[in-house]
């Protein structure tokens, strides 16, 4: 049964939930706020479809090219580009899929910006509450079967989510769908929805006020800052970037909260299980200061249907063609994996009973002292920056 699946194998797409044809299936939340897999044996037939569909227990083979396409990328509308994570690229992909009459399958927000959930759409609104990225696991139960009576229905479906999602989605399908594209991302880690609840609690309370907006990797102080931007119902503003917010430091510091299997992820590797890949084009050579201030994205174009995906956007965006080589410079996730700093179990231990900032300060306190290194170094370099002009 699929409950005796190991934590640090259990990936949490729920997968398992949709394909159990007895309804066996439910999921529990540990204390570290990551679901896993349990199996009601009273209603449990024995198929073992929970365990033969797993693509943490089972590699998902793909198709897909083992050396594709790379290009440097970005929407040529400046608002979009402006609101996107980096290049703006999903957004004008997705449009342009929209735009035929398919579907869109992505992560959004709850009304209250704790949670998150895949859900399907067909709307430009649809597109704007799914772009943008969303650093901690989204819910995926039923998304699955939503999915596939699409497909069976006869329409065209993009589906956008982590590797270890889209591997799920292709296993649980069983085969190849010609009116089922996939976008996947460059993925760190996937970061505990408890954690970022008792995040987004904390800066509430600090502020008095509930959120009516969140923005992380906001481009307000330029798209390397890596700032959260959060607006308040009583309008006032929360804005920190990479050396200052205790999420930001937390995840990409220390790793700190990030599901256990995250350290031994089987989808980070080449060929990818997605038509298409996105990611930040860190490290970029030989574009404008203004361009890297904007966003640059970072395509793999990984199939015959990502060409086509891009196909139908190219006249909204900017592409130049580069190498794997220049990509693994500034992306060291897209095969490598990421190792836990700091004591995990500890700090779920204290977010139970401390703010969330606490917990960061407590179990990862190499934090403290390179933070402050660092903002120096980002200080002085644009007060260098400003003496040049």
């Amino acid at each position: 049964m699929i409950s005796s699946i190991e934590k640090n194998k259990c990936t949490g797409c729920k997968m398992c939930g949709d394909i159990c044809p007895s309804g066996a299936v439910d999921f529990k939340t540990e204390n570290d706020g990551c679901w896993y897999p349990t199996v009601d044996e009273e209603k449990c037939i024995e198929c073992g479809l929970c365990i033969k569909k797993c693509p943490a227990l089972n590699i998902v083979p793909s198709d897909n090219n083992s050396d594709p396409a790379v290009y440097a990328a970005w929407s040529l509308n400046e608002k979009v580009r402006y609101d996107s994570t980096s290049g703006g690229i999903y957004y004008e992909v997705a449009k342009a899929f929209i735009d035929e009459g398919g579907y869109i399958a992505g992560c959004i927000f709850s009304s209250d910006f704790k949670t998150a959930k895949h859900v399907i759409g067909k709307t430009y609104d649809d597109l704007n509450a799914i772009m943008g990225s969303k650093y901690f696991q989204s819910d995926t139960a039923g998304i699955y079967k939503e999915i596939s009576t699409l497909i069976k229905n006869g329409e065209k479906v993009l589906f956008c989510g982590t590797p270890c999602q889209v591997a799920a989605l292709r296993s649980f399908l069983g085969k190849d769908q010609r009116n089922l594209y996939l976008l996947d991302f460059i993925c760190k880690g996937i970061n505990s929805p408890k954690a970022y609840t008792a995040y987004i609690d904390e800066i509430e309370r600090n502020y008095k006020s509930s959120v009516k907006l969140v923005r992380q990797k906001s481009k307000k102080t330029g798209w390397q800052s890596l700032a959260t931007n959060i607006i308040f119902q009583n309008g006032k503003e929360y804005h920190k970037d990479r050396y200052t917010d205790w999420w930001i430091q937390g995840y990409t510091c220390g790793n700190l909260f990030m599901r256990e299997n995250c350290q031994e992820c089987l989808y980070k590797t080449m060929p990818r299980q997605a038509d298409l890949t996105f990611g930040d084009f860190w490290g970029i050579k030989g574009c404008s200061d203004e361009d890297v201030q904007k966003g640059i994205s970072v395509v793999f174009e990984n199939s015959q249907k990502g060409a086509e995906l891009i196909q139908a956007a190219i006249k909204n965006l900017h592409l130049e063609k580069r190498s794997l080589d220049e990509v693994l410079d500034g992306n060291p996730y897209l095969f490598g994996q990421a190792i836990q700093k700091g004591n995990r179990s500890e700090f779920f231990e204290l977010l139970d009973k401390e703010p969330f900032s606490k917990a960061v300060k407590e179990t990862y306190t190499e934090n403290i002292v390179q933070k402050g290194k660092r903002y120096i170094k980002f200080i002085l370099k644009h007060v260098f920056k400003r003496k040049k002009w």
